[in-house]
């Protein structure tokens, strides 16, 4: 689907991810950021991404992909939820 849209020339998160995401084992994910993966299901799929700084922000902030932009909410509605890091510079905006 990647390489379609590409050609294409079709924006796309599809796109993104192909080119900057990587899959990764639960073992990982916890290694990375146990308090976020420790409140995800068993069977969730997990990735990092190579445009993450080393302080874990988003270097691609203009560009990320929607899925990105609905962290960690993916279209629910936003909730109450402890970061692990109140400086990270996630902000929602409840209007």
């Amino acid at each position: 689907m990647a390489a379609l849209m590409r050609i294409l020339g079709i924006p796309s998160d599809h796109i993104f991810a192909a080119d900057h995401w990587r899959p990764l084992t639960r073992q990982e994910a916890m290694q990375r950021n146990p308090f976020y993966t420790s409140r995800l299901p068993p069977d969730a799929h997990l990735y990092t991404c190579d445009r993450l700084g080393e302080d874990g922000r988003c270097l691609a902030y203009d560009e990320r992909p929607l899925v990105c932009r609905g962290y960690p909410w993916y279209g629910g509605p936003p909730r109450d939820m402890p970061l692990a890091d109140a400086e990270c510079g996630y902000r929602v905006d409840i209007v």
